[in-house]
């Protein structure tokens, strides 16, 4: 009785302390939870690292542009103190200083005809690598020009000066440059203008070394001028043209003008049609009126937050049913020291370890992270395409050709063989190509039928419905809850340069979640659809195809996706309940498992169990050989764990009636008939699937 109360007493402070440190683990973890990861800190990180990487780009492009007006300034004064004498010279100069600031795309140095009695340059610009000399010959002195503001601002005003993009006849391309005087002493002492000294950046550079900083995926920058003349924007074709004309042709670029015009910055802009939501920061660039703005997509930033937040709720779970449990086996120790207190304490550690597979199950069930996987940069809008290409080694100047996907059904022939049928549609227009053949193909099908099936000779729209075998491989390692990207890649079979993006302009919507470009009546048995989405992904391969200047490194391949959900109730009917029916008899047969004659009903004898034993591990045979001819995968599945952990519990239920019957005097199973063992059965089952559970999904 001594020894009995001395370890009622060691059992009553070991749940004691583990109570404690359970609880204060309870405390930290929460704690932690609290001041990171509920949705609102997360929010909030989040928001600080798209401020922070924002600030970066915009002091970045900022000093840019503020380090062309001093570098154009220095020559100016070079100039005026006259260390550079002659063409020679300057032209040494400024080969020089470009050379050191690649961003600059020309200079040129002007004089008056005043001072030199003609007009008189030296321009500089880059053509490919090399910097070459090209004359200037139209009259820069014409006041009623646009393509001379950046020599008569700067002789107007005889200060520096930013002037309004334009298109640069001597350079070819559309420009921005800073231009300032300079000032000769041997012209009227130096008190009038000898000239003007000019730096410019192209508009394309521009774009491209925006488009080249760290912002996401899709996150871009943009900068517009005080009239809302875009200068720097990822689609091309919005250039130089005005952003209150085009917001109403474009929904991300309206909601981003109307929040700069309101003057209000670090606001979240939402895209209704695509579902969408970035982050806008914007700011004045200095001594320029334009506005210098980035858009980082929200979504994309807090996904790895979500999933930070999930394990974090996880833990707090874990930790707080560790409380329970210890608390449980302390108020059990103190009032209810007997064998009824075994079985309740073992009730309640495998309710909570159910509970929590229960709750790792349902967040498994309501993440979202299939577009992410395969190296998708998934696109909403046009400004997110033109980034991507812009990523990419995307010939700017390639022809965009809009393609557009409805598929109107999916079936799965095999566990990775998918036939697909439906249309595809192309806007053809300024192609010099033939309608009668498709201007794509489906790389990846085993089989596939592609018939024209209508045109709009107006609009030069091709529709052509196909018929194709897709073969990808799915990960199933998570069944029954896993979920499935399909895809159809398209490759572009135009001779000339060119691109397929996303017809975005023939869909109502384009929220992934209404299931754009799919039939709504479609059936896909055991599969639920979850999201439709447009992507690219960056593929490069070992060959070039025998076409000599075929560019196969970094390629942006156009793709539709097609996320999906695995349906459970068939999975659970077929695979999920006879492993519960099993575990159950399994357990019927350890409680019969006795020596006392009053309750040995069912006539307990070791052979008889073993043949129990043998019948059910057939029936688990069985259903786990049906899973996997249904689902064939080199990899284990999560649900055959629950076969293993059965397989083994079978084995251990057939040795311990083998060691019970024998009389072999084991202490821990012949104490009380058996009893820890049958106390043990659940805990241990449900103890392992919860960390298997755990394993598989974080």
């Amino acid at each position: 009785m001594t020894a009995s109360n001395s370890w009622r007493k060691t059992v009553v402070y070991t749940a004691l302390i583990l109570c404690l440190i359970s609880f204060l683990l309870i405390v930290h973890a929460g704690y932690e939870y609290y001041s990171n990861n509920t949705d609102d800190k997360i929010l909030e990180k989040a928001k600080g690292d798209a401020y922070n990487k924002a600030s970066v780009v915009l002091e970045n492009i900022s000093g840019e542009l503020n380090s062309t007006s001093l570098l154009t300034d220095g020559i100016a004064k070079e100039l005026s103190s006259g260390k550079l004498k002659n063409d020679s010279i300057i032209r040494q100069h400024i080969l020089d200083e470009m050379e050191g600031n690649p961003n600059i795309f020309s200079i040129v140095i002007a004089y008056s005809p005043a001072y030199y009695g003609k007009l008189h340059s030296l321009h500089l610009k880059k053509n490919g690598s090399n910097i070459l000399e090209f004359p200037i010959l139209y009259d820069y002195t014409n006041n009623n020009e646009e393509t001379t503001a950046w020599y008569t601002n700067a002789m107007k005003k005889k200060c520096g000066v930013w002037n309004r993009p334009y298109f640069g006849v001597a350079d070819g391309t559309y420009l921005i440059d800073y231009s300032t005087p300079f000032y000769l002493a041997e012209f009227k002492n130096g008190s009038e203008v000898a000239g003007v000294v000019c730096a410019s950046h192209s508009i394309e550079g521009i774009r491209t070394q925006i488009g080249s900083l760290d912002l996401g995926n899709t996150g871009y920058g943009f900068i517009f001028s005080e009239e809302g003349l875009i200068i720097s924007y990822p689609v091309q074709d919005y250039l130089l043209r005005n952003i209150h004309k085009l917001a109403k042709e474009d929904t991300e670029l309206n909601l981003i003008g109307e929040n700069i015009s309101k003057n209000m910055t670090d606001r979240v802009v939402e895209n209704d049609r695509t579902g969408q939501s970035s982050w806008v920061f914007y700011k004045n660039i200095r001594s320029t009126d334009w506005i210098l703005g980035t858009a980082l997509p929200q979504e994309e930033i807090l996904l790895n937050k979500d999933i930070e937040q999930d394990r974090s709720i996880i833990q707090v779970m874990l930790l707080t049913f560790a409380f329970l449990f210890f608390l449980s086996l302390f108020f059990v120790s103190i009032y209810r020291y007997d064998d009824r207190s075994l079985w309740l304490l073992a009730l309640v550690f495998s309710s909570l370890c159910i509970l929590g597979m229960g709750i790792i199950w349902h967040f498994t069930l309501n993440e979202s992270s299939i577009e992410v996987e395969n190296g998708n940069i998934v696109v909403f809008d046009i400004a997110d395409v033109e980034t991507v290409l812009l990523n990419s080694d995307t010939n700017p100047k390639a022809f965009r050709i809009p393609t557009g996907v409805f598929i109107q059904s999916i079936e799965f022939s095999t566990s990775n063989d998918i036939t697909m049928t439906g249309y595809v549609w192309q806007n053809i227009s300024g192609l010099s190509v033939e309608k009668a053949s498709p201007r794509f193909s489906f790389p990846e099908s085993k089989e596939s039928t592609v018939e024209r099936d209508y045109m709009d000779e107006d609009k030069n729209i091709v529709g052509w419905r196909f018929t194709t075998i897709l073969r990808q491989q799915f990960d199933y390692s998570r069944y029954p809850f896993d979920e499935e990207n399909i895809w159809i890649k398209f490759w572009n079979n135009t001779s000339e340069e060119s691109v397929l993006v996303p017809d975005f302009d023939s869909y109502d919507s384009l929220s992934p979640e209404k299931l754009i470009g799919l039939e709504n009546s479609l059936v896909l048995e055991g599969w639920k659809p979850q999201k439709t989405f447009f992507s690219y992904r960056m593929n490069s391969y070992n060959t070039n195809f025998g076409v000599k200047d075929f560019k196969h490194r970094n390629l942006s391949e156009l793709y539709f996706n097609v996320a999906i959900k695995r349906d459970l109730k068939s999975p659970f009917v077929s695979d999920l309940l006879p492993i519960i029916v099993v575990a159950i008899l399994l357990f019927v047969v350890l409680l019969i498992t006795t020596r006392e004659e009053e309750k040995n009903q069912f006539g307990f004898k070791s052979s008889g169990v073993l043949t129990y034993c043998a019948s059910l591990f057939f029936v688990l045979i069985v259903s786990h050989a049906s899973l996997r001819a249904k689902i064939p995968t080199n990899c284990m599945i999560y649900l055959e764990y629950f076969y293993l952990i059965l397989y083994m519990a079978i084995l251990g239920v057939s040795l311990n009636s083998i060691v019970f019957a024998s009389h072999m005097n084991i202490p821990f199973i012949d104490t009380k008939d058996n009893l820890y063992v049958k106390v043990l059965y659940w805990p241990i089952i449900t103890g392992f699937l919860l960390i298997i559970t755990l394993l598989n999904f974080y």
